[in-house]
């Protein structure tokens, strides 16, 4: 197929250093489909490289098996890239593209490092962006292009009848969905540095074999699918990712749940799913966000990408930077999420067996659940108190920062699955209690069913209620869907109770419910709260302290961890404390109900709390 490179022919390309500023651009020649692909390089200013066209694509499996001919040598590519070429390149007259593979010396680590620093610029700048998403060797692209442009005259371009429409689409067979199953599987929807590509202002348009849609088109259809979330579960359309990639690097015009996008941090994190070769690019293909270009973290808008570095000390730069060029929050280490820690009976032993990070340092090669401490959060467990940490040059693993302890955990869960609140009642004769039922029962010590009389600790509020809040985040999603603008500590706990209440009488025998419960669950939607817990609690687990607190932490959180507010934090936070040391491990954020509001703080003033410095490696 091809091109193959051979031996023969005029010697292989070598690269001439780039001036500062400077980019390579492709001038791809005409030719007919069965002609070499030629073309030539030249070096132009970044901020006036007149107009061309950044091409977007995955490089495949990275061997060099195809070559381009320009004026006095060959150069080796892909064959993905070489096929994209090819669908690109007009049969008379040429083409100016940007290509990374090509434009970039990818031999060169300082090269790399510095051409990194205008890929969004590159992008941003471009007339159009082209996609390749690959060889259409199945055709399966034009029927699959065809099906979107359907879905989007029904659910987009004749918006007011889409709910007519919606319904007779969830009453479809599976296959009639599989159009667009095709695409959302092609592997350029999970290429990490598509997301700066694609989420720019620039048109682009999607190339599949020899068909084409614009990108506009597909982003909208799966927009309207995203509010239609019983078609995407029944159909298991995976739309959200391609959602997730429009214009993810445009600046919302509008105060909205999109504010968590000016969070630098939040915004690495979100893009956990994305997939890279090199893992120092988890962070650098995020570098042009404009979170970092308009955020007021005068120590991000610093960092550069440097190949020279390893994984760990990009990783490491990256938590030192944020924690202290930010005073208003800890959202970085609300993104820590271990895959696996010491054991407390382990800690003491962390100076002889070093971990690759610090446990404060999010490892953005793993995550498993959403940040609670999003920077849209109404949590303040911190109450008013900005952050107050340090963490020295001469000992840079230890992060010394201010907080209260609260309490420690005395019986703990094993993780909770992402399916634990999804449960309903079990078949007759099936003995095993559903996930709300036994953490009730065994973590909570809660025997006598479920009603609202027993008081939670030093509170008002019912253990129940303080129980249901724990396992959502205090409904936070129902918050943001239902609320959104009002104050969230206006909405009623019977409201609260109403949603949890009537998700507990579909999952659980209605015999051990009081009947005050049973009253609310009428006013209530289960659906909600099984959601917003599901989201909540996936890949967390779920505690009791030794004075009675529940607490919703990571998932390696366990018997003799303590709880803690740390000055500055949405969220409190899990410690490990290092046996025969004055040192703790950071296990992650949680939720303590009772403590999401400043009450720490309050106690504090009043004498009933201490704070102190806490040294964590």
């Amino acid at each position: 197929m091809g091109d193959l490179v051979s031996e023969a022919g005029p010697r292989a390309y070598s690269y001439t250093p780039l001036p500062d500023r400077t980019i390579r651009v492709l001038t791809l020649f005409g030719g007919n489909p069965e002609d070499p692909l030629r073309g030539s390089l030249e070096s132009v200013v970044v901020d006036d490289a007149g107009v061309y066209e950044p091409l977007s694509y995955v490089w495949g499996d990275g061997n060099l098996t195809h070559e381009i001919f320009l004026p006095t040598a060959r150069l080796r590519l892909t064959a993905s890239l070489y096929n994209a070429l090819r669908r690109l390149r007009r049969r008379t007259g040429s083409r100016r593209v940007w290509a990374d593979q090509i434009c970039i010396d990818q031999l060169n680590k300082e090269e790399r490092s510095q051409q990194v620093q205008f890929m969004n610029q590159i992008y941003r700048n471009g007339s159009h962006v082209q996609v390749w998403l690959g060889l259409d060797e199945h055709n399966l692209a034009k029927k699959a292009f065809d099906f979107v442009r359907r879905l989007a005259e029904l659910l987009v371009n004749n918006s007011e009848h889409a709910a007519r429409h919606v319904d007779n689409l969830s009453e479809q067979a599976v296959d009639y969905w599989m159009p667009l199953k095709h695409i959302t599987a092609l592997p350029w929807f999970l290429r990490g540095w598509i997301v700066q590509e694609i989420g720019t202002r620039a048109p682009a348009t999607l190339h599949w074999g020899e068909a084409e849609m614009q990108w506009k088109t597909l982003h909208e259809v799966c927009e309207e699918l995203a509010e239609y979330h019983h078609i995407r579960v029944k159909f298991k359309v995976a739309t959200s990712t391609i959602k997730y990639l429009y214009r993810r690097f445009i600046e919302p015009e509008a105060p909205s749940r999109h504010d968590n996008r000016f969070s630098f941090i939040y915004e690495l994190h979100r893009a956990g799913h994305l997939q890279v070769t090199d893992p120092r690019d988890r962070v650098f293909a995020m570098l042009g966000h404009y979170s970092i270009r308009k955020g007021k973290n005068s120590k991000l808008k610093e960092m550069k990408a440097d190949y020279m570095k390893s994984v760990e000390e990009v990783y490491i730069d990256v938590a030192v930077r944020a924690l202290t060029g930010d005073n208003e929050s800890l959202i970085t280490l609300g993104a820590v999420q271990h895959m696996n820690l010491f054991s407390s009976t382990e800690a003491s032993r962390t100076q002889e067996r070093k971990l690759p990070l610090p446990s404060w340092t999010p490892d953005w090669r793993a995550r498993h659940g959403h940040i609670m401490s999003e920077p849209t959060s109404q949590h303040r467990a911190c109450g008013s108190k900005k952050p107050d940490l340090h963490i020295s040059t001469s000992i840079p693993e230890v992060l010394s920062i201010r907080g209260i302890r609260i309490d420690s955990i005395q019986n703990c869960s094993a993780p909770l699955e992402k399916g634990a609140f999804h449960e309903r009642k079990t078949d007759q004769g099936n003995t095993r209690r559903v996930a709300i039922e036994s953490l009730w029962m065994d973590i909570c010590g809660n025997t006598n069913g479920f009603g609202l009389d027993d008081k939670y600790v030093d509170s008002k509020d019912s253990s129940f209620f303080a129980y249901v809040q724990t396992l959502s985040n205090g409904c936070m999603a129902i918050y943001w869907q239902d609320h959104a603008a009002e104050s969230y500590s206006a909405i009623s706990h019977e409201e609260w109770l109403g949603h949890s209440a009537a998700y507990l009488t579909s999952a659980v025998d209605k015999a051990i419910i009081s009947t005050e419960l049973h009253r609310l669950a009428e006013k209530g939607d289960a659906l909600k709260w099984s959601r917003a817990a599901t989201g909540a609690s996936s890949n967390r687990s779920f505690a009791r302290t030794t004075r009675g607190y529940y607490v919703m932490g990571p998932q390696l959180m366990e018997e003799g961890d303590i709880i803690c507010v740390l000055f500055g934090g949405k969220m409190p936070f899990c410690l490990r404390p290092c046996l025969d040391s004055h040192r703790y491990l950071l296990v992650g954020e949680c939720y303590i109900h009772g403590f999401m509001n400043g009450e720490a703080i309050e106690m504090l003033d009043e004498g009933r709390l201490y704070d102190e410095m806490f040294e964590v490696v």
